[in-house]
């Protein structure tokens, strides 16, 4: 699954590459590519904790392009590949018989402390590529492959790299004698100066790969090429499958310990080569008759476009200038309605002003008129009966104020000097005034917008020497105070 998902993405890609291609300069390219990177071997180690390294990859590479966007790529690659596993274990085998003294059993102890081995592997390959291209330009063009190699080991070893193995017998019998420090007798300590080419002869292989990267013109012929590169070996790097422990003790002659490694002993069955990182190429480029002829006509159609682009780019001016006028008069028809439409409200501005400036000079006019108006009555009489005329001015009052709440008034009540001046002052003069405001306030008139006050007879408006002039002075007058 995993090597189907990697050759689908490649797969993509270059699909994705291949889109809206152009006829690149050459149909022929030939050279030398470097690279390096995640180049590693996978595999599982039973009692190890296994760690990835880097490489490196050269080769030789030829690319045939059949058209402006397909061709084909074959090469030779040497890929250099380094892996590690590091071992903290131990384990004891039980009943061994010793050459030195087969009578009596012992049992082996092998340990590992922080031993760290590295296995590294060079691989000659043989890819077989897809090639897809695009050319942005004369200079630059993507190009991208995906495809199959072949795997072909050349040689193998592991070296340890830091850490130690043991070996220690323990003799039962004798009292559980343990043997530490006897190398000539196969027990002892051991350092990191193991090393050994693989015994497990690696196999013939395959790999699924993929690049990607641009092409860059140095001048017609020679370019470089910088990109990435990946490839995955879905087949085992192993012969086969290994029975044997990491540590061997020579039956004939225990001083001889035999170790065997990750590969060739029982710790890995399987190994899978990876190879992932940047890659850079120098390449010489020609075409052929065919390709000739091909660049001719593709360079006449690209005149064609360049022609047709040209003229497409004069009909989009154009466009744009007929557009751009359509809008400046559709502008200035807006402006047109905007400004009538502005005139329209303010001539209604204007009228509203107006009218309202006339209202507010009818109504002061009115309430001057008001302050200047006396309501009359009858002799020692504080009961209100206002002929018809003072009617009409009271009612109009009371209908402004019940429009303006914040129009409040003040009545005064005054009476002639008949009777008791005290008696005017406190009970004809207020009950004028408030038999007034009694009248205005079932009129609708707030009771919180008028004010009753009397004067008695103390401000005549007339001597009070004939009928006629203390008739004037009985009245109840209105002050507007807002």
């Amino acid at each position: 699954m995993k090597t189907k998902r990697i050759f689908s993405i490649l797969a993509a890609a270059a699909l994705a590459i291949s889109v809206s291609a152009q006829q690149s300069a050459h149909d022929n390219y030939i050279g030398v590519n470097f690279g390096g990177g995640l180049n590693t071997m996978l595999y599982k180690s039973a009692n190890g904790q296994q760690a990835v390294g880097a490489g490196f990859d050269a080769g030789l590479f030829y690319g045939r392009f059949f058209n402006r966007t397909v061709g084909l790529g074959v090469g030779l690659q040497y890929t250099w590949a380094n892996a590690y596993a590091t071992y903290n274990w131990s384990e004891v085998t039980t009943g061994l018989k010793h050459p030195s003294n087969p009578n009596t059993p012992y049992n082996l102890t092998t340990g590992f402390s922080d031993f760290v081995e590295r296995q590294n592997i060079g691989v000659l390959s043989i890819p077989v590529e897809v090639l897809f291209r695009k050319a942005f330009n004369d200079r630059v063009a993507l190009i991208g492959g995906v495809g199959l190699s072949l795997d072909l080991p050349l040689h193998g070893k592991y070296v340890a790299k830091g850490g130690t193995y043991s070996t220690t017998g323990v003799f039962p019998e004798l009292g559980s004698y343990v043997i530490s420090d006897m190398p000539e007798h196969g027990f002892s300590t051991y350092d990191n100066a193991q090393g050994a080419k693989f015994n497990n002869r690696a196999k013939a292989g395959a790999s699924v790969i993929g690049d990607l990267g641009a092409r860059i013109a140095l001048n017609d012929n020679w370019g470089i090429y910088c990109g990435i590169y990946i490839g995955y070996g879905f087949t085992n790097l192993l012969a086969e499958a290994k029975t044997e422990e990491m540590i061997m003790i020579n039956a004939t002659d225990p001083s001889k310990i035999d170790y065997r490694g990750t590969f060739d002993s029982n710790e890995t069955a399987k190994a899978n080569l990876l190879r992932f990182g940047a890659k850079i190429a120098i390449d010489l480029g020609w075409s052929d008759k065919n390709g000739a002829k091909a660049k001719a006509k593709q360079q006449e159609l690209e005149e064609q476009q360049r022609l047709a682009a040209e003229q497409a780019r004069q009909d989009s001016i154009a466009a744009v200038e007929a557009a751009q006028a359509a809008a400046a008069a559709e502008k200035a028809r807006q402006d047109s309605i905007v400004a009538a439409e502005q005139a329209r409200q303010d001539s209604i501005a204007a009228a509203e002003k107006a009218a309202a400036e006339e209202e507010a000079r009818k109504e002061a006019e009115f309430l001057r008129s008001v302050e200047a108006f006396s309501v009359h009555f009858d002799v020692e009489k504080a009961k209100l009966s206002i002929p018809e005329d003072e009617k009409k001015v009271v009612d109009e009052l009371c209908e402004r104020m019940i429009a303006n709440k914040s129009v409040k008034i003040v009545i005064t009540g005054h009476t002639d000097n008949y009777g008791d001046p005290r008696q005017n002052l406190e009970f004809f003069g207020l009950r004028r005034a408030e038999s007034l405001r009694d009248y205005m306030v079932e009129k609708g008139v707030s009771a919180d917008q008028i004010t009753c006050k009397s004067k008695g007879d103390t401000e005549p408006v007339a001597p009070n020497d004939t009928r006629a002039n203390r008739a004037l002075n009985r009245r109840a007058n209105i002050e507007i105070v807002h």
